[in-house]
C-alpha cells in the first residue's frame, strides 16, 4: 500500500473520503474481475473527470505489460491490439507505465508531447494523442500488479488532490483484485478453469464445488498429445520439450475457453474438458476440430525452428456425452472437483484409439447431436471392458474427418446445415443456381464472443429446419485471395446478416477491413437484409452500423441482462430473421 505524508492526504475533502470508504465497500463485495475491472475504471474516470483510461497489469511470463480494462473512444482498439490476447505488448523499460510499475512511484504530467520517455506506440495505434496523464501502481504489500492510468483531464490538468484521490483508491482497487485473482486462481486448481466471458459469479460457483457430487448430462472431451515420448528421445534438451508442450496446452486450453467449456485437468501431455449447458456436443466437437488446425499450425511452427524433423506429432481426442457424476470428491480441506462415470470412461477409451490419421472419436450421442454438421466415418463397434472383466458393453464410435461445408478446408466454420441421409451417412451439399434464390444466414461476429454464437445457433435450429437454411460464420478463416472468394460466396448465397456487436467486434482489423466492406457492397446487390444486436456495451453509434435495422435496443446488451431475458432477446432476433425469409417466399 502506498505511504505517503499527513500532509498530502490534507488535500481530500471530507466527501473525498467518504467516497473512498463506500468504494471499498463496493469492490469487497466484487470476486468476478469481469465484473470488477469495468467497474474500477469508471470509479477512477469519475473520480478525476477524465474521458479516457486504463488499468495496464503486469504479464510475469511474458515480462511486459498489458490492457486489462480500458474506458473512452480507443478502448475496443486498445484492447484487441494491447490486450491480454495482444501480439505484442507494451514494454517496461521505455513506457511511462513500465516507469511506475517498476518504481511503484506515482507520475502526473500535463503535458506529454515531445516527452521522450512516453510509449508512443498505443497512441500511433489509437491515432489520438495523449495530452496530460497521471499514473500510479496497483500494490497490495510487496506486490505489484500493474498500474492504474487515466488521461486528459476534461479541466484542465491533474491536480495534487486527483494524485493523491487516485493514489488512496488504486491501493483498493489492488486488494480487490488480488482478492479476485486469488478466487480464480483456486477454482481453476480445483478444477473450474473457464473463460471470464462466461460471466459466472465465484462465490455461487466456490458453493457448487462444496455441495455434494449430483448427476448431471453433459460432454466429456480428453485431448492427448501423439508421438509425445518420441518427443522426449528426439530433443535432447528437455527445455525444449517443456516448451513445446507448454504451448501445446496452453492451445488446448484457449480452445476449450473459446467454446464455453471448461478445462478441468491438465493429464501429462493432454487435458480433461467438460462442457456444460446449451449444446454441449456441438461446442465440444467445434473445439475439437479448432484444435487439429493450431496443432497443424503448431506442428509446422514447431519443425520450421528445430533440426529434427517433427512432423511425426498429431493430437488425438475423444468425446462423449452422458449422464455423469459431477461434483468434488476428497475431505472438507482438499477438494478436488471432477466428472466421473461411463461418460469420462467413453471418452478417455475413445481418445487412446484417436490415432494414425483418426483425430476426433466420438460416442453415438455426440454424432446424433452433430451429424447434420459434420462429415464422419462410420459407425463402427466397439466394447468397453475392465481388465478384469470376461465381458464388457459395447458401443458405437464415429470418426469425425471436419465439417458439412465445402469450405471446411479453409476455416472451421460451418456454411451449410446438410440433411443427413436415411442410412445415417452424412450428405455434401449440392451446389446451387443462384437463381434459386438466397438462402443463408451469414452471421459476423469476433472469436472473443464464441458463446454467444453457439447461443444463437441453438435458437435458429427450428428456422434452419423448417427454411432449409444455410449458416455460416467466418473468424477462422485466414486472409488471402481464396478467403475473399468465400466470403463473396458467402454473401452472394446470404438472405439475411446478421451482426454480434461488441467491443471486440468493432475493434477487429478483420471485420472492419476485410469483412465489414464486402458486406456493405453486398447490400447494395439483391435480397441482403442486415440485423444487428449488441452483445457487450460498445461505441456502435460512432459506426456506420446503427444505419442498419437493430434486432434489440442496443441501450439493453445481452451480457447485462438475466439469463431469461437473454434467451427471450435471442429469440426475438431469430423471429425477425425468419421473418425476413418469411417475405422472400
Amino acid at each position: 500500500m502506498s505511504q505517503m505524508p499527513d500532509s498530502r492526504i490534507s488535500v481530500l475533502s471530507a466527501a473525498d473520503l467518504l467516497d473512498l470508504v463506500t468504494m471499498s465497500r463496493e469492490l469487497a463485495a466484487v470476486l468476478n474481475l469481469r465484473t470488477l475491472l469495468p467497474r474500477v475504471l469508471a470509479r477512477a474516470c469519475e473520480l478525476t473527470d477524465s474521458p479516457d483510461g486504463s488499468i495496464i497489469l503486469y504479464d510475469p511470463e511474458r515480462g511486459d505489460l498489458f490492457f486489462a480494462e480500458a474506458a473512452g473512444h480507443s478502448a475496443p482498439e486498445l484492447l484487441e491490439r494491447w490486450g491480454a490476447r495482444r501480439e505484442r505488448g507494451i514494454p517496461v523499460d521505455g513506457s511511462k507505465a513500465g516507469q511506475v510499475y517498476s518504481t511503484g512511484v506515482s507520475l502526473r504530467v500535463d503535458a506529454l508531447t515531445g516527452d521522450e520517455g512516453h510509449f508512443k506506440g498505443v497512441d500511433a495505434d489509437t491515432r489520438r494523442t495523449t495530452q496530460s496523464m497521471i499514473c500510479v501502481p496497483l500494490t497490495v504489500g510487496t506486490d505489484r500488479l500493474g498500474v492504474m492510468q487515466l488521461l486528459n483531464k476534461r479541466t484542465g490538468n491533474y491536480s495534487e488532490r486527483d494524485l493523491v484521490l487516485l493514489e488512496h483508491f488504486a491501493d483498493q482497487a489492488a486488494v480487490a483484485l488480488r482478492n479476485a485473482t486469488l478466487v480464480e486462481d483456486v477454482l481453476a486448481h480445483m478444477g473450474w478453469y473457464e473463460s471470464p466471458e462466461t460471466g459466472s459469479d465465484p462465490v455461487h460457483l466456490l458453493s457448487t464445488l462444496r455441495r455434494p457430487a449430483h448427476s448431471e448430462e453433459l460432454t466429456v472431451m480428453f485431448a492427448d498429445m501423439r508421438g509425445y515420448n518420441r518427443l522426449c528421445q528426439e530433443l535432447e534438451r528437455p527445455e525444449e520439450v517443456q516448451t513445446i508442450l507448454n504451448e501445446f496446452l496452453t492451445e488446448l486450453a484457449r480452445g476449450v475457453l473459446e467454446r464455453a467449456g471448461i478445462v478441468n485437468k491438465f493429464l501429462g501431455d493432454g487435458l480433461l474438458a467438460i462442457f456444460r449447458g446449451e449444446q454441449t456436443a456441438e461446442r465440444a466437437v467445434r473445439c475439437a476440430l479448432d484444435l487439429t488446425t493450431r496443432m497443424g499450425e503448431m506442428r509446422e511452427r514447431w519443425d520450421a525452428t528445430s533440426n529434427v524433423d517433427l512432423r511425426f506429432l498429431d493430437i488425438g481426442m475423444g468425446i462423449a456425452t452422458e449422464k455423469v457424476i459431477l461434483g468434488s470428491i476428497g475431505t472438507a480441506r482438499v477438494r478436488d472437483f471432477t466428472v466421473l462415470g461411463t461418460g469420462v470412461n467413453l471418452a478417455a477409451h475413445l481418445t487412446r484409439d484417436a490415432r494414425q490419421g483418426r483425430r476426433i472419436l466420438v460416442d453415438k450421442r455426440t454424432y446424433r447431436s452433430v451429424q447434420a454438421l459434420v462429415t464422419a466415418d462410420g459407425p463402427e463397434t466397439f466394447e468397453l471392458k475392465k481388465p478384469d472383466q470376461p465381458q464388457g458393453r459395447r458401443f458405437e464410435r464415429y470418426s469425425i474427418t471436419g465439417l458439412a461445408s465445402p469450405d471446411t478446408e479453409a476455416s472451421t466454420a460451418a456454411f451449410a446445415t446438410p440433411a443427413a441421409s436415411p442410412s445415417g451417412a452424412t450428405r455434401q451439399p449440392e451446389p446451387q443456381d443462384k437463381a434459386a434464390g438466397r438462402d443463408g444466414i451469414f452471421i459476423s461476429y469476433s472469436h472473443h464472443d464464441s458463446a454467444w454464437l453457439d447461443r444463437l445457433q441453438l435458437h435458429l435450429t427450428p428456422s434452419v429446419r423448417k427454411h432449409k437454411l444455410a449458416v455460416w460464420d467466418d473468424t477462422r478463416i485466414k486472409a488471402g485471395a481464396e478467403w475473399r472468394q468465400e466470403i463473396t460466396q458467402a454473401l452472394e448465397r446470404a438472405r439475411v446478416a446478421v451482426l454480434l456487436v461488441s467491443p471486440h467486434f468493432l475493434a477487429s482489423e478483420f471485420i472492419t477491413s476485410e469483412e465489414w466492406p464486402a458486406l456493405l457492397a453486398a447490400t447494395q446487390a439483391e435480397g441482403l437484409t442486415v440485423i444487428w444486436f449488441v452483445v457487450s456495451a460498445c461505441l456502435y453509434e460512432e459506426t456506420t452500423i446503427p444505419t442498419y435495422q437493430a434486432a434489440l435496443d442496443p441501450r439493453r446488451p445481452l451480457d447485462g441482462l438475466a439469463a431469461a431475458e437473454q434467451n427471450q432477446a435471442l429469440v426475438q432476433v431469430c423471429r425477425q430473421i425468419s421473418e425476413a425469409f418469411r417475405d422472400s417466399e
